[in-house]
């Protein structure tokens, strides 16, 4: 199965929520909607699409090109964690991700990565980082092919029993993750990083000092 419910659910999320934002429920229900929400619209872009056709940003090819230049040894079919997160690691990544600031929006919101390429989202295959590092990160896996073992697979959600209202909430939070599918799927003109300077949003920070 490569449900996202399945493999990751609220309980996980609010679980990292807390250790990254400490002990505020607002923050936290905040961060975990949002990062569910994004991993299930992630994942299911590489179950419906080509990942070397798909395109992130408004600066993919400048992020990839930094990337390979600034990281050109690193694994990243599957991370190794504790390099990322070393002393060395996050110094070396807090300079890149730093250079996007004005570039991308929500640079620095924390985001979900997975660890293997190969597999979903679990908790034991997901790490938290700043939202241009799993960019870069995905970026170059989507070029170089890595991602293309989910290209086709069933995205089930949750098989618990729902009431009524669940079940309407849930096609409602469906038919928004199908729109924003569709949305990339259209997508086709290149822009550059220089067209636009994106607002960082007002949504809690994953912070690079930490």
């Amino acid at each position: 199965s490569s449900g996202i419910n399945a493999e990751y659910g609220d309980a996980d999320l609010k679980k990292m929520a807390g250790k990254t934002y400490g002990n505020d429920d607002t923050i936290e229900l905040a961060w975990a909607e949002k990062a569910y929400r994004h991993t299930t619209v992630y994942y299911k872009l590489i179950c419906n699409i080509n990942c070397t056709k798909l395109k992130l940003t408004k600066c993919d090819d400048e992020l990839y090109q930094q990337f390979m230049m600034s990281f050109p040894r690193t694994r990243i079919d599957v991370i190794d964690e504790d390099k990322l997160k070393s002393v060395a690691g996050k110094r070396r990544w807090r300079n890149f991700c730093q250079q996007w600031e004005y570039h991308v929006e929500d640079y620095n919101f924390g985001t979900l990565l997975r660890l293997d390429c190969k597999l979903g989202y679990s908790e034991f295959n997901t790490t938290l980082v700043p939202r241009v590092q799993f960019l870069a990160i995905e970026i170059a896996r989507n070029r170089q092919g890595l991602n293309m073992v989910h290209l086709g697979k069933q995205v089930e959600n949750s098989t618990a029993p729902k009431d009524e209202e669940e079940k309407e909430n849930e096609e409602e939070e469906e038919n928004k993750d199908e729109n924003a599918v569709e949305e990339e799927q259209e997508k086709s003109k290149e822009v550059t990083c220089e067209d636009s300077r994106d607002v960082v949003s007002s949504e809690p920070p994953l912070s690079l000092e930490s």
